[in-house]
């Protein structure tokens, strides 16, 4: 490959940002001689929406001049609330994470999404580095905090996904961010590399909860977070480490885009360095090497990573993959006839109205009135009120600005006095700042009727901190406002009236005052702290038969009344080596359970999860997630096994989800991060009764004339039987098992042998009767009559495929067990879609497998 071509491809997968608000001659030289695939747009780039638009069509235009096979990726961090890159007045704001959160309704996140897609797409932008899938689980976090929805695992997944779902709407590419997991740390990326000591077991507890759903949901692009995750590896960032990657790669069988964060921020410039890092990201997983701020290092960093693919330090099967992934999101997003239109500006305003029309309502939901124990509530409109606000710099964490150069945030006091004395326009205004009050001024609070006190982030702000608990003691009547991180005052209890609005936006700003003045009836809850939602009261155990067995049994029957097998026969396909079962109980009473099995003969060895159910009673207060939570925990620590499969080998249950079951099943271990086969990959259980069975003619016909023969396997041909199960099928070792375990000696007529002219044995398959005891690892052949045998395990020798033996064969087993009265016959986890159906079964259930 030529060098100029190589560039080419390379710069594909960069995705940089420019200075300025129209293309600049550094972006026009990294579109047109190194060929950048994407760009990163900052409020830096524009000042109106006319400019906005005009900027990103004139980049595109620039790369179809280029000769770019596909449009641009122009992405931008619209995350909205605090970091909110086109704002007021060029676009309505919208809520960010954690006031959706606040919500308590995913659906919120939805339409807070839609918002955000009709938005950039009117702005001719294509992708979005949203949504935040970081649980902030560390209040003190300074990068995080109120961009992720919430402290809770399974709470941030479904607002990430609603998220998302909304961005696709208007064609808009979602991005979860920050893999693995940015929320537990009290260092910011921008300025230093935050490091995180936690096992891959606390890991999969919390952090990367939200992502595996979003994986198993199909998010298209995937953004690293640069943090240290020593128990993981001690020596790279997680952007840069392979092991971390694999993570994503290959536990969770990821194959869409990564994305780095950009690799200008100092947890990866003042560790590796960027020319460096992007060498070593591309190498470890990442498709898209993000650069956000200086030409010398994006061109630098490109030629890096062209010398590091004709070196072979990065081989060429990586570098195919990663161009595979870019053009496999651009492809299913983007084109240029619709890259080249524009949205007519005449439509901003309407757009830009309707939109907030949406979003008030759901600030209206959000904001939280946390506690008012003093009654200081509905404050008078007559009054005497002083509105306090932060005059210095206040802490925000370097994404508000995304350059990464440490400044604060500037949020000018008089826009929120302007909304305050809507409600009581003789309200005074008083800045405080690092110097603390004078004596005058703590005289003028003290007499005042009502003080509304305003933090911005004060946890990293000391004088805030400290004005706000001193207020607490010497002023009357006082409103605390929590204008961004909902922890400023959470657990001070001096502070008796406490308002959070998780983000300085005068939106929300002014429904607080609404709360304040008693315009309205506060809704919104906190989603962190010990007020969020709690997790179930459940605790789980791990499985004692002695103890828990009859009351498992009964559980099923509760659970599952379409799959009721005997007690006796579920009691022993429970009790069985290799099961390692949960149970859930509330109390005295077993409310759940889960049965999980290793397959001792697979390699490497396979975890499969046959069977989770929770009491009808009891379900929806996430007793099934911390059952699934503690059965993988179990397994990882025990055996090492991070993956499970949804299913069973031996003893035999479903093949995956039965479809009969609500749709709602399914939704619950997909939003667990289980990877579900399509619907039309299903596999099936098929029956048929054969009281009346007649072979059809042709099959055995056409058999019987190119020389084949049947005949139950008599113990002279066992040995050549169990040579020919392990040439054909010895990756599956529990169906190499049950032929090893039916001598015909000990059970006769519980195999069908196929035999060509030579009497050389070329196909097989299990037959086996209601009574014989492997028939008793299956769970439900039973459930479909007292007198149902099983078809299992058939197989033709590779070289003798595809010449119509296998349906004789299943006719002349068939035959068999109808002589020996069976009058049904069960045949499980089929994939061959109509083969069966030809000898007359018919599907008795579906399922989708999955795994994790």
């Amino acid at each position: 490959m030529a060098s100029s071509d190589l560039q080419k491809q390379v710069g594909q997968l960069f995705a940089v940002g420019f200075h300025g608000c129209s293309p600049s001659p550094e972006i026009k030289t990294l579109i047109h001689d190194y060929h950048v695939g994407g760009i990163v747009l900052f409020s830096r780039n524009f000042e109106n929406a006319e400019q906005l638009q005009a900027l990103t069509l004139a980049l595109q235009n620039e790369a179809k001049l280029a000769g770019h096979e596909r449009p641009l990726l122009i992405g931008i961090d619209q995350e909205n609330g605090l970091v909110t890159r086109i704002s007021p007045p060029i676009a309505a704001q919208v809520p960010g994470p954690m006031a959706l959160g606040a919500t308590h309704d995913p659906e919120c996140a939805y339409s807070a999404g839609k918002a955000t897609g009709e938005t950039l797409s009117f702005f001719g932008i294509n992708m979005n580095y949203a949504p935040v899938c970081d649980i902030n689980s560390e209040p003190l976090n300074p990068v995080i905090g109120v961009r992720s929805p919430g402290d809770d695992p399974e709470f941030v997944g479904r607002f990430a996904s609603a998220a998302a779902r909304g961005l696709r709407e208007h064609n808009i590419i979602p991005s979860v961010k920050h893999f693995p997991g940015h929320g537990d740390t009290a260092v910011d990326s921008h300025y230093g590399l935050p490091v995180i000591p936690k096992t891959r077991d606390q890991l999969e507890r919390c952090e990367l909860i939200p992502f595996r759903r979003a994986v198993a949901e199909g998010i298209e692009t995937v953004m690293t977070a640069h943090i240290s995750l020593p128990c993981i590896d001690l020596t790279r960032p997680a952007t840069l480490s392979p092991d971390v990657m694999g993570i994503l790669r290959k536990d969770m069988a990821y194959d869409g885009m990564i994305i780095t964060d950009c690799l200008e921020m100092d947890g990866i410039r003042s560790t590796y360095g960027t020319e460096e890092g992007s060498v070593l990201a591309l190498r470890a997983g990442s498709d898209s090497i993000m650069i956000c701020h200086t030409f010398d290092v994006q061109v630098a960093s490109i030629k890096r990573v062209c010398e590091a693919i004709k070196s072979g330090t990065i081989d060429q099967a990586r570098l195919a993959d990663a161009c595979r992934h870019v053009a496999t999101v651009k492809d299913k997003f983007l084109n240029w006839d619709a890259t080249l239109g524009q949205s007519s500006l005449a439509d901003l305003s309407s757009l830009n109205n309707r939109i907030a029309e949406t979003t008030m309502d759901i600030y209206s939901r959000s904001t939280t009135l946390v506690r008012d124990k003093n009654g200081v509530l509905p404050l008078s409109k007559a009054s005497i009120i002083i509105f306090l606000f932060p005059g210095d710099k206040t802490p925000v964490g370097g994404a508000v600005d995304g350059e990464g150069t440490g400044r604060s945030g500037l949020y000018q006091s008089n826009k929120y006095l302007d909304v305050l004395r809507q409600h009581n326009n003789s309200i005074a205004e008083l800045r405080y700042g690092a110097s603390g009050l004078t004596s005058e001024q703590w005289r003028s609070l003290e007499v005042a009727d009502v003080v509304i006190f305003t933090s911005l982030n004060a946890k990293e702000s000391p004088y805030q901190e400290s004005l706000g608990l001193k207020l607490a003691q010497r002023v009357r009547s006082l409103v605390h406002i929590a204008a961004c991180n909902p922890y400023d005052f959470l657990d001070a209890p001096s502070v008796k009236t406490y308002i959070t609005t998780y983000e300085p936006t005068i939106e929300a700003f002014s429904v607080a005052a609404d709360i304040m003045f008693g315009a309205l009836v506060p809704t919104g809850a906190l989603p962190v702290g010990t007020n969020a939602l709690t997790k179930t009261s459940a605790v789980v155990t791990l499985f004692d038969a002695q103890i828990d067995l009859d009351e498992v049994v009964e559980v099923w029957a509760a659970a599952l009344p379409t799959y009721l097998v005997p007690p006796e026969s579920l009691r022993s396909l429970i009790v069985c080596p290799h099961g390692h079962h949960f149970i859930a109980r509330i109390g005295s009473q077993v409310v759940g359970f889960c049965l999980a099995y290793t397959d001792s003969h697979s390699a490497p060895s396979t975890v499969y999860i046959a069977v989770l159910a929770v009491s009808p009673r009891y379900q929806h207060q996430g007793i099934g997630i911390s059952l699934l939570e503690e059965t993988r925990a179990y397994f990882r620590a025990t055996f090492g096994f991070n993956n499970v499969k949804l299913g069973s080998s031996f003893p035999r249950f479903w093949p995956g989800i039965p479809q009969d079951l609500p749709e709602s099943v399914q939704h619950f271990f997909t939003h667990r991060g289980f990877r579900l086969s399509p619907p039309s990959a299903r596999s099936v259980d098929l029956y048929q009764d054969i009281r009346n069975f007649q072979s059809p003619e042709k099959y055995i016909t056409r058999a019987r004339e190119r020389g084949f023969r049947f005949a139950p396997l008599k113990p002279e041909d066992y040995e050549a039987c169990l040579v020919g199960q392990r040439r054909n099928f010895s990756k599956n070792g529990s169906w190499v098992e049950a032929y090893v375990t039916l001598h015909p000696d000990k059970y006769p007529d519980s195999v069908m042998t196929a035999f060509d002219s030579q009497g050389q044995q070329v196909g097989w398959t299990l037959m086996l009767g209601p009574s014989d005891a492997l028939n008793k690892s299956w769970a439900f052949p039973q459930t479909c009559g007292p007198n149902t045998g099983l078809i299992g395990a058939v197989g033709i020798d590779e070289s003798h495929r595809k010449y119509g033996i296998g349906l004789a064969l299943i006719c002349h087993a068939i035959e068999n067990m109808k002589q020996r009265g069976i009058e049904g016959v069960f045949v499980d986890w089929v994939a061959l879609d109509g083969w069966y159906e030809q000898v007359g079964f018919k599907t008795w259930r579906s399922y989708r497998p999955g795994e994790l």
